[in-house]
């Protein structure tokens, strides 16, 4: 996802590029505009992501589309005219435009679509996981294990039982 801004560098301040993104993984279709600021580009990206990961209850690799949308400005560091150095911003972590002039998205994709990213994802609402007992996959068939709730004020007693047999 790299596009070359030398020409957009060259017009004044509010000129705009804008461009389609299309099946380069994670993006599965998406927009980029792009717009001259005074010291480089505002990009403004919209698009369709797949984010492949695994189910936090049965732990099943699976996939799913999501919506991330951003907008960064990537700094420019060198004078196109006349190939000066130009002042950096302080935040060492910022994007920059790249010395040959191109910006790559890549890196700012991938940010925001971890982002986007389920904190517990589900291969779909219902999944019922695995036995904590004996790690069954629930999905997939059913185990012989007692999973009934046990009161923690009758644990003692229940221990108890276990042991006489």
């Amino acid at each position: 996802m790299l596009f070359n801004v030398a020409g957009l560098l060259r017009e004044n301040v509010g000129a705009t590029r804008h461009f389609t993104l299309d099946g380069d993984p994670p993006v599965h279709h998406g927009r980029v505009d792009m717009t001259r600021t005074p010291n480089g580009v505002l990009v403004h990206v919209e698009a369709e992501v797949f984010i492949e990961d695994r189910c936090s209850r049965c732990l099943a690799a699976f996939g799913y589309p999501a919506h991330i949308a951003f907008d960064e400005i990537y700094a420019q560091q060198v004078d196109l005219q006349t190939g000066a150095r130009l002042a950096q911003p302080d935040d060492p972590e910022s994007f920059r435009i790249a010395l040959d002039h191109t910006i790559d998205i890549t890196e700012a994709v991938r940010q925001y679509t971890e982002m986007a990213a389920a904190m517990q994802p589900l291969c779909r609402p219902d999944c019922p996981g695995i036995c904590a007992t004996c790690g069954q996959d629930l999905s997939i068939a059913t185990c012989a294990c007692d999973r009934t709730p046990v009161d923690s004020r009758w644990a003692a007693l229940a221990a108890l039982k276990r042991t006489d047999g």
